[in-house]
C-alpha cells in the first residue's frame, strides 16, 4: 500500500509498487507472507535491512526481541494464529521493520491482525492520523487484543474445572490441567518477552527513526503486563487444581480403603469360625448337637453386630 503524505491511499499492488516507494512525502506498507522470492529479496535490499534482523524475520520460531538501527527498528512479537483456541495458544512470530517513512510486516503463516487492518485500510482508502508509528500501535495492539479473549477463556474454563474436581474422578480432568499448565506457561514466556519489548521502546524512544505516541506506547505497556500478570495467576491456579484433584482423589481412595478394610476385619472373624467347624474330624461334638448350626449362625450374627457397634462408636463410618 502506497500513501501520501497526508495518508491517503494512492495505490494497492504487489512487489513493483514496493519498488516504486520513493520515500519523502509518502508512506509505504509492505507485507510479506511465507519465503521470500527472488523479486522481492531485490524489493527488500532496497530498504538496506540489517541482515542479520532480516535473517531472523525469516525464522519459524523466534522470542519477541525488539532492535534500532540506525534506518529502521526492528521487532519480532508473537501474535496468535487463525486457529488458535483457550486449550491450544498457539503463536507465530510477526516481525516489523519501520520508521517513519515505511513499514514492513513479515510472516511465516497468515496473520490475522495484519489482514484486518489491511482489509480496514483499504476500505478507508487512507491511514489513521498518526503515521507509521500510529500504524505499528495498531497492530500491536490487535496482538493483545486477540490475546485477551482467551486468557478470560481460561479463566471461566478454570472456575468451571474447580467445581468438576469433587464430582469427577475422571483422569481427563486432570490431563485438561496438565496441558492448561503447559500453555500457561508458554504464553507466560511470550508476554513477559513482548512485555520488555515494549519497555524498551518507552526507555529508548527513537523519534527520528520512528515517531510513537507516549500515551499508546503506556497503552500497550499495561496491556501486556496485564496479560503476564494473568498468565501468572492462572499458572498458580492450576497448579492449584491439580494439587486439589490429586488430593481430592486420595481422600476419595482413602475412604474406599476405609470401607474395605473395616468389611475385611468384620468378615474375618467369620471365616474363622466358618473355618473351624468347616473342619470334618469325628471328635467334634458340636457337629452332631441338634441346635449346633442355629447356635453358629447366631454367634456369628453377634460378632458382625458387635463389629458394627464398634466402628459406630469409633465414628470410622
Amino acid at each position: 500500500m502506497l500513501f501520501n503524505a497526508a495518508g491517503e491511499l494512492l495505490e494497492e499492488g504487489g512487489a513493483a509498487l514496493a519498488a516504486a516507494f520513493r520515500g519523502p512525502g509518502q508512506f509505504l506498507w509492505l507485507d510479506v507472507q511465507g519465503d521470500d522470492t527472488p523479486e522481492m529479496l531485490r524489493v527488500l535490499d532496497a530498504f538496506e535491512l540489517n541482515p542479520l534482523a532480516h535473517r531472523d524475520s525469516q525464522r519459524p520460531r523466534h522470542p519477541p526481541k525488539y532492535e534500532a538501527f540506525d534506518e529502521h527498528i526492528f521487532m519480532v512479537m508473537h501474535e496468535l494464529v487463525i486457529d488458535a483456541s483457550h486449550t491450544a495458544i498457539s503463536r507465530q512470530p510477526l516481525s516489523l521493520f519501520a520508521n517513519n517513512g515505511y513499514l514492513i510486516t513479515r510472516h511465516i503463516s497468515p496473520s490475522p491482525g495484519v489482514e484486518q487492518y489491511w482489509r480496514k485500510v483499504a476500505q478507508d482508502g487512507r491511514l489513521a492520523p498518526g503515521g507509521i508509528g500510529h500504524l505499528c500501535y495498531v497492530l500491536l495492539r490487535g496482538i493483545v487484543d486477540r490475546y485477551t479473549p482467551l486468557m478470560y477463556e481460561v479463566e471461566q474454563r478454570l472456575s468451571a474445572i474447580e467445581d468438576e474436581i469433587f464430582e469427577s474422578t475422571d483422569d481427563e480432568l486432570l490431563s485438561e490441567l496438565i496441558n492448561y499448565g503447559t500453555q500457561l506457561k508458554k504464553a507466560q514466556r511470550s508476554f513477559v518477552f513482548q512485555r520488555d519489548v515494549i519497555e524498551e521502546l518507552c526507555r529508548n524512544p527513537s523519534p527520528v527513526i520512528l515517531d510513537f505516541d507516549e500515551h499508546e506506547l503506556t497503552d500497550l505497556l499495561d496491556h501486556f503486563k496485564r496479560l503476564a500478570s494473568l498468565a501468572n495467576l492462572y499458572q498458580e491456579l492450576v497448579r492449584d487444581l491439580i494439587s486439589g484433584f490429586i488430593s481430592v482423589s486420595s481422600h476419595r481412595m482413602n475412604e474406599i480403603m476405609k470401607v474395605l478394610t473395616i468389611l475385611t476385619a468384620i468378615f474375618l472373624p467369620l471365616t474363622l469360625v466358618a473355618g473351624i467347624y468347616g473342619m470334618n474330624f469325628d471328635n467334634m461334638p458340636e457337629l452332631h448337637w441338634r441346635h449346633g448350626y442355629f447356635f453358629v449362625l447366631g454367634f456369628m450374627a453377634a460378632i458382625v453386630t458387635a463389629a458394627m457397634l464398634v466402628v459406630r462408636r469409633k465414628r470410622w463410618l
